[in-house]
């Protein structure tokens, strides 16, 4: 798929990008203080103080302890969370997505809206794309601060959003969007228990595992609406089928017939959820229903 056909993916990777340099892979936060759910600390002298009394040696002295309780507490989690956003500064909730700390923090988010984002965009259309990235940036933002704290970036909540959708989407639907490797499927996960864990530094946890709820109930709605509760149903009623030992499994949408009227007659399912025999398939049909 050319790069050009998902612009909004380009688009979002470029703005990560310029917001990366403007505020050097977040060595500087003056910048870009606004994109912040709320504005982070300026903790620049109180840091520059610490290490002038670590050169100095003075670690244990009354001057570094004071220093570095005052550090503490601007980097405690803020009582008021939503406090910026109350104040109608609502572009917080989504603006946070665009800030990343160090190279590989941005490579690796990056590479994953790149693989994730372009297929999505276009089965999805650019505006629906748009609307389920910024769903899930809000969810996810709106977690993390509460949870976690307001000092936080990264489009990984968004990452983890879409691959929840993909994985829910493909579950129920008879097409899934996008089909993932189960390897890779395992290895989402395993990373977000590892971040869990604290072993990989300060992650914004929150963001990951509310990103991939909110994907996936926003996958479990489209599945739903396009064939995915049909689908579920067409299931309950082979398995029910299957255990009486009695009566038609498959049945087409067209002509009515089922395997009773031939024994060689084979069915699949269309994207629009319905079964149909050999004779009567449409063009965009799937992978032939259970037990077909």
């Amino acid at each position: 798929m050319h790069w050009s056909a998902s612009p909004l993916t380009v688009a979002l990777i470029a703005i990560c990008a310029v917001v990366a340099v403007v505020s050097q892979l977040g060595s500087d936060t003056r910048p870009v203080a606004w994109m912040f759910f709320n504005d982070p600390p300026r903790t620049e002298q109180i840091e520059e103080r610490l290490i002038a009394l670590e050169e100095a040696g003075d670690e244990e002295s009354a001057a570094y302890e004071e220093l570095w309780d005052e550090y503490e507490r601007l980097h405690a989690r803020d009582p008021e969370p939503l406090k910026q956003v109350a104040r109608g500064q609502v572009w917080r909730l989504i603006t946070p997505m665009f800030l990343h700390f160090g190279v590989m923090h941005i490579l690796f988010n990056m590479m994953w809206l790149w693989t994730l984002g372009r297929p999505l965009e276009h089965e999805l259309g650019k505006a629906r794309f748009l609307l389920v990235v910024a769903a899930i940036a809000v969810c996810s933002n709106i977690a993390e601060a509460l949870l976690g704290g307001t000092n936080f970036g990264g489009m990984s909540g968004v990452i983890y959003g879409l691959f929840g959708l993909v994985v829910v989407h493909g579950r129920l639907h008879p097409a899934g969007i996008l089909h993932l490797d189960p390897r890779t499927v395992r290895f989402m996960i395993i990373w977000l228990v590892l971040c869990f864990t604290g072993f990989l530094g300060p992650i914004a946890n929150w963001a990951h595992l509310f990103g991939l709820f909110s994907g996936g109930l926003i996958g479990a709605g489209i599945a739903m609406r396009s064939g995915g509760w049909k689908r579920m149903q067409r299931r309950r009623d082979f398995r029910k089928a299957f255990a009486e030992g009695s009566g038609a499994i498959h049945t087409c949408a067209v002509c009515g017939k089922t395997e009773m009227h031939d024994s060689d007659l084979e069915f699949r399912v269309c994207t629009d959820g319905h079964e149909y025999c050999q004779h009567h398939q449409p063009q965009e049909t799937t992978a032939p229903s259970a037990g077909g």
